[in-house]
Formats: structure tokens, C-alpha cells, sequence
């Protein structure tokens, strides 16, 4: 059996919700459509496979990714996006709030992240909610198995799952899929396509054109495709930046670990994931406050059973001038200025931190 292909009508996303996404779909034939994925890998396997599923409906498909730092919702993204002739617009693994995209043109959502609200009009398809909940390339893949020979593109939906949620994750068929792509070949290629946005360079677009090229996780992992060396290259980056920024002293209030430093990499998940191993009964807060000008980037980890969403909403804060609070009740953060990103610091029980702390230093920690 194919990855996630059952007979259950509720799973991966309830079939009602299956149907009207395909009849979206189905909709979008010699219509010129816009296809914004997220940049982790998880997004753009899901991008290359709504890619496919388009073209063999006779759409005219373009994919556009988002910048550093951007997501669906950020104005310059938006604005990209809509000096674009579209006629229909597909999202993919970016999560969701309620503020418009662009009014007039039909939108899909597809995605898995928690969330109670969307853009006015936009139709959503989830698979939050139905357990296990799948991940937004599995959900992809088994939405458009109606329009591809679904059997070639599996790889695609394995590197996404690996990628997301590892190589035991609770996936139907997981175990067999992974077996057809090779193993050492999927983590390999997630690995290098990884490492392009994590990098200073930001070479998201890259990889999406190295999936795009590629006919199995083995020609990335390989070098089989145009593209795989400047992906190495992003991975030795990110690996120097991981280790260097780990060596940060943490700072504790509780049972949280905070570690402040400044790369121009996107290397602040890696170093939380490094040190909550350090520190197993810790939340640890990594903030970097080079990656992004005028910004403190974080993230929350933890080993324990905590609901980092909950801790961060449950805060009594004013409204703050960035995001924050989005993604999985295990794995949030978020993107705030200096002052702004004090104050929640101060109200997690952090004192007496200061505007030197959240400084641009560009690549010292």
C-alpha cells in the first residue's frame, strides 16, 4: 500500500473536506494559479506535488515562496503575490489566521497546524484535528493521488514526513514507503534541503528546484541533479553556525533556559533541539537576534508533555508588533522586535535584560 492511502473517511482530513479541496482543484483547469508553499521541506514537497496535480489538470501553475522571514500573512509577500494575474491561489503548510489574502481570488488552504481561524472566504482543508494528525505534504500527496500516477511521487510525501515528524512517525505504510525511497537517501536529502533555508544565503528557491528536477530522494542525496553542491555547501554553513551558537551560556527563570545569540542563519530551532537534551526537564527559549534586521527570532522547545502554545497565549501581554504563538502546542516561537520580545521575556521571568542583549552583532554570539 501506498504512504497514507486507507479506507478510513476520516483520515488524513474528513473525505467531505477531501472532496470540495479535489473539486478546487479540479476547478482550476486552464486557470493560471498561484502555488505558495512554506520553505521547510515538508512545504515545498507539498508545493512540487500540488505542482504536478495541477499540470495534469491542464492548470497553469507558478510557484512563489516566501522570503526570509515571511510567511503568507507578511504585506511584501502579499503584495508579490498580488501583482500577480492569478486566477486562483493555493497554500500550502504556511498555518492560517484570520486577516484577508487576496480578496477575489478563490484560495486554498492546505495544512495541518492548529488553528481556529482563516481568511475570510478561503476554503481550508486540514488534517489538524484527526489523529494522527499527517503532515501537510502526506495530506497533499493524498489529495492529488486523483489527478498523478500517485506511485512516483511517494518519495515526495516520505521526505516531508521524515522531515516534519522523523522516521517513526505514526504514518500508515511509513515503514514500507520508506523502504521504496531508501532510507539513507531520504534522511540525506532532507538533511541538504534543510539546510538551504536555514542558511545565511536563504536558498529556499534552490531546493524547490532541485525537488522539482529530481525523480527520488537518491538523486539529491547523490548529486544526481544541478544544485546538490550548493545545497552541501548551505549544510556546512549551518552545521559551523549550530556549533558555535550552542555554546551560549543559558540564563534560567524555573524551569525555563534561555540562549541569546546573533547568526544570520536559521540555526535558532537547532540549537533549542541540541539543548533540550542538555536540559530534559527545561523549556528552553533560543533567541537569535542576527537573523533578521529590527527582529528577535525565537523559538520554545521542551521535552516534557508542556503546551508551549498554551504557556506563550496564556501570558497577560499587550498586543505586540510581530508574530508569535503559531505552529504546534510542542514546537512554537516566534518573530518579535527588541522591545517587544523583552517584555515577553520579562513576563516568562526573565530580569533585567536590556536592549544591549537583544543588539545585532552580526556573527559573534
Amino acid at each position: 500500500m501506498l504512504l497514507g492511502h486507507t479506507k478510513d473517511a476520516h483520515w488524513p482530513a474528513p473525505e467531505a473536506a477531501m472532496d470540495q479541496a479535489r473539486e478546487f482543484l479540479e476547478a482550476c483547469r486552464d486557470r493560471h494559479v498561484l502555488v505558495a508553499p512554506h520553505t521547510d521541506v515538508d512545504g515545498l514537497t507539498s508545493g512540487v506535488l500540488m505542482l504536478r496535480a495541477l499540470q495534469s489538470l491542464g492548470a497553469r501553475p507558478t510557484a512563489r515562496l516566501p522570503g526570509k522571514g515571511e510567511d503568507v500573512h507578511h504585506p511584501a509577500f502579499l503584495e508579490r503575490l498580488g501583482a500577480s494575474s492569478t486566477e486562483a491561489l493555493v497554500v500550502l503548510d504556511m498555518g492560517s489566521r484570520a486577516e484577508p489574502l487576496l480578496p477575489g481570488v478563490p484560495t486554498l488552504l492546505v495544512d495541518h497546524h492548529a488553528s481556529e481561524s482563516f481568511p475570510p472566504g478561503a476554503q481550508v482543508l486540514t488534517a489538524y484535528g484527526h489523529e494522527p494528525v499527517a503532515n501537510t505534504s502526506l495530506l497533499t500527496y493524498v489529495l492529488t493521488s486523483s489527478f498523478v500516477v500517485p506511485g512516483p511521487l511517494e518519495w515526495l510525501a516520505v521526505l516531508g514526513t521524515v522531515a516534519d515528524l522523523g522516521v517513526d512517525a505514526p504514518m500508515p505504510f511509513l515503514k514500507d514507503a520508506l523502504r521504496r525511497a531508501k532510507r539513507s537517501s531520504v534522511t540525506e536529502a532532507v538533511a541538504l534541503l534543510n539546510a538551504a533555508r536555514r542558511s545565511s544565503r536563504f536558498a529556499a528557491p534552490l531546493a524547490m528546484q532541485v525537488l522539482l528536477r529530481a525523480g527520488s530522494a537518491t538523486d539529491i542525496a547523490e548529486g544526481r541533479v544541478p544544485g546538490v553542491d550548493a545545497l552541501r555547501d548551505c549544510r556546512l554553513e549551518v552545521q559551523r553556525e549550530v556549533a558555535r551558537c550552542a555554546k551560549t551560556p543559558p540564563r534560567f527563570a524555573g524551569n525555563l533556559a534561555l540562549l541569546m545569540f546573533s547568526s544570520e542563519a536559521q540555526v535558532h530551532p537547532l540549537v533549542a533541539m541540541r539543548w533540550v537534551q542538555r536540559l530534559p526537564d527545561h523549556i528552553v527559549v533560543a533567541a537569535n537576534t542576527g537573523y533578521l534586521p529590527g527582529r528577535v527570532n525565537f523559538v520554545l522547545r521542551s521535552r516534557a508533555p508542556v503546551d508551549l502554545l498554551a504557556l506563550l497565549r496564556g501570558l497577560d501581554l499587550p498586543s505586540m508588533g510581530g508574530s508569535y504563538a503559531h505552529g504546534h502546542s510542542r514546537a512554537t516561537g516566534g518573530s518579535l522586535p527588541p522591545a517587544d520580545f523583552l517584555r515577553l521575556m520579562e513576563a516568562l521571568g526573565f530580569r533585567g535584560l536590556s536592549d544591549r542583549d537583544v543588539e545585532r552583532r552580526g556573527v559573534a554570539p
